[in-house]
Order: C-alpha cells, then structure tokens, then sequence
C-alpha cells in the first residue's frame, strides 16, 4: 500500500510533465517553416500587381472660376431688378403726369373757366418772355407771344384751328405780295405764284424712290456733257 502511494505520488507527476514537454516540442516543430520553403506569391510564375497612381485633380482654379461667374450673375440679376424697379416708376410717372396734364387740359377747355384760363395765358406769355431775356426787345416779344398764343390754343382749340387757317390765307397773301416785290413785278403785270415746296417723303419707298431719280437725273445731265467734251 506504501508502495502504490509513493509511484502515484513521484512517478506520475514526472511522466505528466514529460509527455508535456514533449508536445509543446512537437508544436514548436510543426510551427517553424523551414527556411528553404517559399510562398506560392513568391514563385516566378506570379508577376506583382500594377501600381496605380491616381492623379488628384486640383479644384482651387475651378472652383474660383465658378465663383467669379456666380459673383457676375448675381451682380446681373441685382441689376437687372433695379432697372426694372426704376423703369417701373418712370413709367408709373409718366402716366401719372400725363393723366394730370389731361385733367388741366380738360379743366381749361370747360367753358364756364374763365379766370383760369387767362391765367394759363398769362403764365404761357411770362414763360416765353423768361425764355426771351437774353436778347433784345423783339425777341422777347415774340418769345411771350408765342408763349401766350401756346396756351390760348390749348385753352380754345376750335378758335384756335379756326385762326390759324385764316393766319396761313393771309400769309400765304403777304409772301406772294413779298415775292412778286422782290422778283421786280409790276402793278399792271401778271403776278407771279410762289413756287412749290418740294414734298416730303411719308414712307422709306418713297425716300428710296426719290433718291433713286435724283441719281438717274444726275446721271443724265453728266452724260451729254461728256459728250460734248469728247466732240
């Protein structure tokens, strides 16, 4: 019984250890490679992966040009809006104005506005004479008259039309008079009639038909005289 107590207790302790031993040698073993192995990667049939070298795009320069174009169209669209706010109220004026000025028309034309309308005569008059300051006595009068006449044909249109017709006949007298005077008529002599005033072109056809008969009338009176230079 001693016996049996002594190898459980001294020999099996040494043969655990022993066979211990041995397997962590057996698993150093295993695990050490021996040197002149190689790796399946390392075998001259495999060529190494390419290289790639991706080229980093540099977004300063464009990301300043994207700027400086936003910059411009925002500048363009402020812009924009305050032209079309001005031109707004400039038109907003205009119409403001004209539907007074038509209001004052209106206002003085009424027949029963007598007062105030030889008050817009009187202001018409002293506006041509302020016009008429820097010259001499004849030409303030006829800068306050015209001024007068202005408003008094606003004031009574249809007296206005009616004396300006009579105005044109009797002028109209008084130049034939002057004419025939300085052409040397004679009071027994038949007088002369005042030559008419070439008419003005209403359309561009008619500017271009004009333009082209002048050319064709010139061309005309050129040729025979080269002629008869050549005779």
């Amino acid at each position: 019984m001693l016996k049996q107590q002594v190898f459980t207790r001294c020999l099996v302790p040494t043969v655990l250890a022993a066979v211990a031993t041995d397997t962590k040698e057996k698993a150093v073993s295993d695990n050490k490679i021996d040197p002149k192995l190689c790796r399946p990667s390392e075998l001259p049939l495999y060529t190494p992966d390419p290289i790639h070298n991706v080229k980093q795009i540099d977004d300063s320069e464009s990301n300043q040009l994207e700027e400086v174009i936003r910059a411009t169209r925002l500048k363009l669209v402020e812009i924009n809006k305050e032209v079309e706010a001005y031109k707004r109220v400039g038109v907003e004026q205009f119409e403001k104005g004209k539907d007074e000025l038509d209001w004052v028309v209106n206002y003085l034309r009424q027949e029963d506005n007598t007062l105030p309308k030889v008050g817009a005569i009187g202001i018409g008059g002293l506006t041509g004479l302020i016009f008429g300051l820097r010259g001499g006595f004849i030409k303030k009068t006829v800068y306050a008259a015209v001024g007068a006449l202005g408003i008094s044909a606003v004031c009574y249109p249809k007296e206005a039309s009616e004396y300006s017709q009579v105005a044109l006949t009797e002028g109209k007298k008084y130049a034939v008079v002057a004419y025939n005077f300085v052409h040397g008529v004679k009071k027994d002599d038949p007088p002369l009639e005042l030559p008419s005033l070439p008419k003005l072109p209403t359309s561009l056809d008619e500017a271009w038909e004009s333009v082209k008969s002048f050319v064709s009338s010139d061309s005309s009176e050129k040729t025979p005289e080269k002629s008869k230079d050549q005779q």
